[in-house]
């Protein structure tokens, strides 16, 4: 091979090398940019993320549920009044038959409806990302009552074409009281104080509406259904204050102890 020809071949050696390795470096380069530009986008994404979407609570290892029944158990259930709705006419169409007060809200068999059960000493949880809906159908609240956490979402809605308002009046969490003219409107709230004894939530427009909250730190409570069972889960193993509460009977406690994985039945019982 002449002179010429090899020095014309190592050139050519080199020059392909040389391409190679540059491919090699942009490759890593590329590689090293993408990482760079999707850290600022995911630390963005984690901060907005946190806060707007609290964190779901921890499914407990062995966790016990307590569930049972409210009981009437005087002679006779109290009748309650028909509600009186005929000064708003919207109101009135709603309902072709009477609506009763829900004060006491008592089954065939004396189960009571509307109780309020919660843990009294359980550990904290976070605040559930799922808001609690308190609507405004036929001019009543739906629920009657209800418990949310501290730091929940709650929406408050008016289903109704006609005005209402909603005058929340807690003890502890800061009070307010909107107006609510247009159907389908939506008030957005949340409470961030720990308010266990349920206060008063109503309507300055239509007296007869009313319903209770209370706040609690956790998500170990539940309301007692038509049947008047109710059904608490995810409890750790421990000894606990069960908390009964309705509007018109006051409180009750009980003393529970709840091993691991048990179901413990309970029944609270309001004699008026």
């Amino acid at each position: 091979m002449s002179l010429r020809k090899y020095l014309n071949l190592l050139f050519t050696l080199m020059l392909l090398l040389t391409i190679a390795c540059g491919e090699g470096k942009q490759v890593v380069d590329e590689e090293e940019l993408g990482d760079d530009d999707h850290a600022p986008s995911t630390a963005a994404g984690d901060t907005a993320g946190g806060g707007t979407t609290p964190a779901a609570a921890a499914v407990v290892a062995d966790a016990a549920t307590i569930g049972g029944v409210v009981k009437f158990v005087a002679a006779a259930a109290p009748k309650m009044p028909p509600l009186q709705m005929g000064a708003d006419p919207f109101c009135q169409s709603q309902h072709p038959t009477p609506v009763l007060d829900e004060e006491v809200m008592v089954g065939p068999g004396g189960e009571l409806a509307n109780v309020i059960v919660y843990v009294d000493n359980a550990p904290e949880t976070p605040a559930p990302s799922t808001p609690l809906l308190l609507d405004q159908i036929g001019c009543k609240y739906v629920p009657h009552v209800s418990a949310v956490q501290v730091g929940q979402q709650i929406q408050i809605k008016n289903s109704d074409s006609t005005l209402h308002n909603v005058h929340a009046m807690p003890a502890v969490n800061s009070q307010f009281n909107e107006g609510q003219p247009v159907q389908g409107m939506v008030s957005n709230k949340k409470f961030d104080k720990v308010e266990k004894k349920p206060f008063r939530i109503k309507c300055d427009v239509h007296g007869w509406m009313k319903s209770y909250m209370a706040v609690l730190p956790h998500s170990y409570h539940n309301v007692s259904q038509a049947n008047g069972t109710f059904s608490i889960a995810n409890l750790p193993p421990g000894n606990y204050t069960l908390v009964a509460w309705h509007e018109k009977y006051g409180e009750q406690k009980q003393q529970v102890t709840v091993g691991a994985k048990e179901q413990k039945q309970v029944t609270f019982t309001f004699n008026g």
